[in-house]
């Protein structure tokens, strides 16, 4: 890749610009238009070879895993915190007709377990949402955040903001708004991490009992904490999303407890809404069939049949 290629791609990160190839293997670009000036699109055309070589070479299927049909609407489920796709399969029998459910698998678990998790969250937001124009390619879409997941998918929400009309929706579900992020000092030892793994009541009991995992699970966590803390922020007029919005919750979610849904609404510009489901932090898997209505409810799709 040429040297003009690589600064070309980290100027078109600071100016806000996406960049993501199509399915014809040709760079597209997106952005507000004072950014997009005459000399800025003209050394894009000159590069775009180069530059969509070098996005290329990471297969969108790495990102992305489906879970249940086809469809003509898509939904990028974003993870809790520690999670991976496989945590939600609970969802394949649930998804609405029409909508085609696609899990994001970032780096850290699962298949890419080996690689290295980021621990921050403007880094990562910045690859999911390239992902996401290239995966959608065009198609209308929705994102849904589970816990952390939540305030990830808002930060691509804000990244889509100027490359695309596409997006439908932010579901957050089961995560506290940014400024209720605590800075809090990361625990110390692998116990007082394990305690609050605990706390959460989200991981089984075998799993629990099993060091071997813990041992090999608990460096993702710390970086998953990493990465939610650096999604702190404060209400500001440019962080707030002009995409409906709608905040679910867990009647009996105590890490995400009453009051947290309704912390959103200043985060969003434009339609804001609060449903509330039975279940805990994870309800998003023990309630996958209400959930899953109130998206295709949102997204005017209709139900899975029960």
């Amino acid at each position: 890749m040429s040297f003009l290629a690589d600064q070309l791609m980290g100027e078109a990160r600071r100016r806000g610009v996406r960049l993501w190839v199509d399915p014809a293997g040709r760079l597209q670009y997106a952005g507000p238009e004072p950014v997009l000036d005459a000399r800025f699109t003209t050394l894009l055309r000159t590069q775009a070879e180069q530059i969509a070589a070098r996005i290329g070479r990471e297969p969108t299927q790495r990102w992305f895993k489906r879970i249940g049909p086809e469809g003509d609407c898509l939904l990028y489920l974003l993870p809790a915190a520690g999670a991976g796709p496989g945590r939600y399969q609970s969802w394949a029998a649930a998804v609405p007709a029409g909508l085609q459910v696609e899990a994001v698998l970032t780096p850290g678990r699962e298949e890419r377990f080996t690689e290295a998790p980021f621990t921050e969250v403007g880094a990562l937001a910045d690859r999911i949402a390239e992902q996401v124009l290239g995966h959608a390619s065009g198609r209308p879409f929705a994102l849904f955040g589970h816990s952390t997941g939540g305030l990830v998918a808002r930060e691509v929400t804000r990244r889509l903001a100027g490359s695309t009309r596409s997006q439908l929706a932010l579901f957050v579900a089961g995560a506290l708004p940014p400024d209720q992020v605590e800075g809090r000092t990361e625990p110390e030892s692998d116990e007082e991490l394990i305690a609050d793994l605990a706390a959460w009541q989200g991981t089984p009991e075998a799993l629990m009992a099993d060091r071997g995992f813990l041992k090999t699970f608990l460096p993702v966590l710390r970086a998953d904490m990493r990465l939610f803390r650096s999604c702190r922020k404060e209400v500001a007029e440019e962080e707030r999303v002009d995409v409906p919005v709608t905040a679910l919750g867990g009647l009996q979610d105590e890490t995400a407890p009453e009051g947290t849904c309704e912390a959103w609404e200043p985060w969003a510009r434009g339609p804001f809404s609060v449903r509330m489901v039975e279940g805990g932090h994870f309800f998003p898997e023990t309630a996958a069939q209400e959930v899953l209505g109130i998206v295709g409810g949102t997204l005017a799709l209709r139900p899975a049949p029960a």
